[in-house]
């Protein structure tokens, strides 16, 4: 193999023998003109871990520095061994810095202010072009490999030893986005943007709007653009490329909306921000009360914040699920990143010991970072099953005809199952020409309405809207608490959550019926991005929706024993 030139840029590291561009640093702002800023080196962390969560739409995580005779705090000659005397600058009684004949100047001390405002900037990308080390790749490969965030730091803490030269600061952060949103009281209004110039005169329904420009007008008013750090919205048309919505959307035409980036919703909200609403607040009203449009079965819809380029996105499930796997051609669809295999390094393909394939032909397979030797598979927890996966029927009181409404048959656990069938398990991968099977039915109870769940909705417009605290919760369950599978790969940073990944064996081990429910194609739930030093590995739960064969005995009649 050709060997890459010499490193000259300082921000490029051998990882996981790899060539990373890594750039951690510690930011302070101090006012518009004075900024502090604090390169953190892989050899003084001792480890790094962000955490990326199917349900959360930004990320978090944390950080140990080595922070032996308080480095980061004191003036620092960084020419010096860190560990030793000479690595301190001593301060007059002036408190001015004292520079001695023949020295440099020196980096200054970083102090934490203890108010969210210490960042934390982490620019982490592969270097994909051995040959090319200066180049971070074109968009494409930015887009899926680049990991780019600016965390604010919530908390820290300090883990001493019995020297001075054994201290480590543990700083813990999340998404500076997310951490503006739970300061900013922001009063926002759909009534203001509705055409009509005085909406004090128009009645609710005529001040709402659709739920899913609600969710983006609040994101804008959140962060303007004269504030200096403005959210941009991802803008893709069907077959396009994404791109950057700058403008506002108070003009928007929902008949000829056409961002398959953003979901528009299927019901439209009036709604004005309470006075102790902070911007967080306001954000999970409207995403709790977000539905998707009658095409994606008004399914749940997720808030992402994508990591390069920063930008939010909101999609229904239905939609994620549609581009795991083309079943025309037998392909990785648009989100399918990889395939996994389990056992050792043999020649088989995984494919020999079936009469059908797991998993996509043609998916990228990664030897050295794409085998699993170990692994856990957790079953659908039946606590949580017997309890989250019921029929919902939703409660509501229509003010204006005095009437109270109970809506059962949409949130029924049949109904529920139709969908979940539908947008989560047929678009998957199959053992024929038939879809494939739901992993998990309903038993007797449950179909019989023996065992359900009333909840009551202060949404007295749109029984479509009503879904969201009925039918969706059944759906969302449906994802979290199925069949689990947890395990640790070599680090790659194009592994996010949302994302689809096929699980397979090598061919090392026979093949068996549980197979049909370990092997296919799962949608990742988490991933931890852990980094020790010159180490990098990451941490997958991801969960499978599907069965290739039906299960057995899951709804039968005739007997006692299984007709509970």
């Amino acid at each position: 193999m050709t060997q890459p030139h010499p490193v000259q840029d300082k921000y490029i590291h051998n990882i996981n023998n790899s060539f990373y561009n890594f750039q951690v640093a510690l930011i302070s702002i101090n006012g518009p003109d004075s900024v502090v800023s604090q390169d953190i080196k892989p050899s003084s962390i001792k480890s790094l871990m962000i955490e990326d969560t199917y349900q959360l739409f930004y990320q978090r995580g944390y950080i140990v520095i080595d922070n032996s005779y308080d480095v980061i705090e004191r003036d620092v000659d960084k020419t010096a061994d860190p560990n030793s005397p000479q690595a301190y600058i001593p301060h007059n009684n002036n408190g001015k810095v004292e520079i001695g004949p023949g020295s440099k100047p020196k980096d200054l001390s970083f102090l934490f202010k203890g108010e969210a405002r210490d960042i934390l900037r982490i620019d982490i990308m592969p270097k994909l072009d051995e040959k090319n080390l200066d180049s971070n790749g074109n968009e494409i490969q930015q887009e899926v490999f680049r990991m780019v965030y600016d965390f604010a730091i919530y908390d820290s803490e300090e883990i001493t030893g019995e020297n001075p030269d054994q201290k480590y600061k543990k700083l813990y952060f999340w998404d500076l986005y997310y951490q503006l949103m739970t300061e900013k009281n922001v009063p926002f209004s759909t009534a203001n943007y509705t055409a009509a110039k005085n909406a004090s005169l128009l009645d609710d329904s005529e001040r709402g709007m659709p739920t899913g420009l609600a969710i983006q007008a609040l994101i804008n008013e959140t962060f303007p653009v004269e504030d200096g750090y403005p959210a941009e919205i991802s803008y893709r048309e069907a077959g396009g490329a994404s791109q950057t919505l700058t403008s506002g959307i108070s003009g928007a035409d929902p008949a000829s909306y056409k961002n398959v980036d953003w979901d528009i919703g299927g019901s439209n909200i009036f709604f004005s921000a309470p006075a102790k609403y902070k911007a967080i607040d306001s954000l999970d009203y409207l995403l709790s009360r977000h539905v998707s449009n009658v095409d994606s079965e008004f399914d749940m819809c997720l808030l992402h914040l994508n990591r390069y380029p920063r930008r939010f996105t909101l999609t229904s499930i239905k939609q994620q699920f549609a581009e795991a796997y083309n079943k025309a051609t037998d392909t990785p669809g648009d989100a399918y990143i990889e395939t996994i295999k389990i056992g050792g390094y043999t020649q088989n393909d995984g494919k020999n010991f079936y009469d059908h394939a797991f998993t996509p032909s043609g998916g990228l397979y990664f030897q050295k970072i794409g085998t699993v030797k170990s692994f856990s598979f957790d079953n659908m927890p039946g606590k949580y099953s017997q309890r989250e996966l019921t029929s919902r029927f939703v409660h509501s009181y229509a003010y204006d005809e005095k009437q109270f409404n109970i809506d059962a048959l949409r949130n029924s656990v049949e109904e529920a199952m139709r969908v979940y069938k539908k947008n989560y398990v047929n678009p998957l991968i199959s053992s024929n020409e038939n879809p494939p099977f739901p992993n998990f039915a309903p038993g007797q109870y449950r179909s019989k309405n023996i065992n359900i769940d009333n909840v009551f909705s202060v949404s007295n417009d749109s029984n479509d809207q009503r879904l969201s605290v009925g039918r969706n919760r059944f759906l969302w369950a449906s994802i979290l608490t199925n069949n689990l599978m947890s395990f640790r790969l070599p680090g790659a940073t194009h592994r996010q959550s949302g994302n689809f990944i096929g699980i397979d064996r090598d061919g090392a081990m026979t093949s068996s019926r549980f197979d049909d429910k370990l092997l296919g194609i799962y949608i990742i739930i988490g991933v931890k991005h852990m980094f020790t030093g010159s180490e990098y590995y990451t941490d997958l739960h991801c969960i499978k929706t599907y069965n290739f064969s039906p299960i057995e005995n899951t709804n039968p009649e005739g007997t006692i024993s299984n007709s509970i």
